[in-house]
């Protein structure tokens, strides 16, 4: 048996224990007179921009007015402008999808066997969300990111419950936004415009390659009584091969919004 020199050994152990580990940006410093609110945002946003498509499964469960449930779901997502989620009832029965664009978004419902579809720009999707966001937005929601107003300055910039908080005031809309110093993660954000409020809260933060994310997202709308919750199982982030391929049956109904 040829033996191997104890310093070649050496140096390809070392070797593979650097390429198994990814840089990690250091804690931010909770304080806000060390660290500026531009600095708190810049690194939530690199950290969110790093992250372009992901597939993930698990659970989302809904609470409203006289209803509630849950479903098994799988995901599969690419920035900026595609998702694509298909629903599971008990006992892996189909029950349905929604599939998201920046020009249209179409819903099918096994229960009724029909397809909903329309132009998100036009506020079709609000069924969903009782906010004009944007398809950008709405996919930053599935990865527990919530954009900053650009190029606004916070009205308010301080520490609160060992998070940074960051309020940001535009005429009737008041967004504001907790973040995690270990992780530069969004952990908590509230929104309220035009007497419409919603509240987000995220947990369960995992990492890969550097990026991090939250693997359980709830968002609830205090005015209209709902609640939305996304538990995720299994996540990767940034995969190599993605799928946005979906079929709709013959025999459904279509309904398409109106402009």
């Amino acid at each position: 048996m040829t033996s191997v020199p104890t310093r070649a050994l050496a140096v390809v152990c070392l070797g593979a224990m650097l390429a198994g580990c990814s840089p990690k940006a250091a804690e931010l410093v909770l304080d806000t007179r060390q660290v500026p609110p531009a600095a708190v945002v810049s690194r939530v946003t690199a950290n969110a921009s790093r992250i372009t498509t992901l597939t993930g499964s698990g659970t989302v469960s809904f609470e409203g007015p006289g209803m509630g449930g849950s479903a098994f779901f799988t995901l599969t997502l690419k920035k900026p402008d595609s998702l694509l989620i298909r629903f599971e009832g008990p006992f892996g029965l189909d029950a349905g999808f929604l599939f998201l664009s920046r020009s249209q978004y179409v819903m099918f419902n096994r229960m009724d066997n029909t397809v909903y579809s329309g132009d998100p720009s036009r506020g079709g999707i609000r069924w969903a969300i009782p906010f004009e966001l944007t398809v950008e937005q709405v996919l930053d929601a599935f990865t527990g990111a919530f954009r900053f107003p650009a190029g606004a300055v916070p009205a308010r910039y301080a520490v609160d419950d060992e998070h940074f908080l960051l309020s940001y005031t535009a005429e009737r809309d008041t967004q504001t936004f907790w973040v995690d110093p270990a992780t530069a993660l969004v952990t908590r954000y509230s929104r309220t415009e035009n007497g419409m409020s919603v509240w987000a809260e995220t947990s369960r933060p995992m990492e890969e390659d550097g990026m991090r994310m939250p693997r359980e997202i709830t968002l609830s709308f205090p005015s209209e009584g709902r609640q939305l919750a996304v538990y995720y199982t299994d996540l990767t982030l940034n995969p190599s091969e993605l799928s946005f391929r979906y079929a709709v049956p013959r025999t459904a109904q279509i309904r398409s919004s109106k402009p």
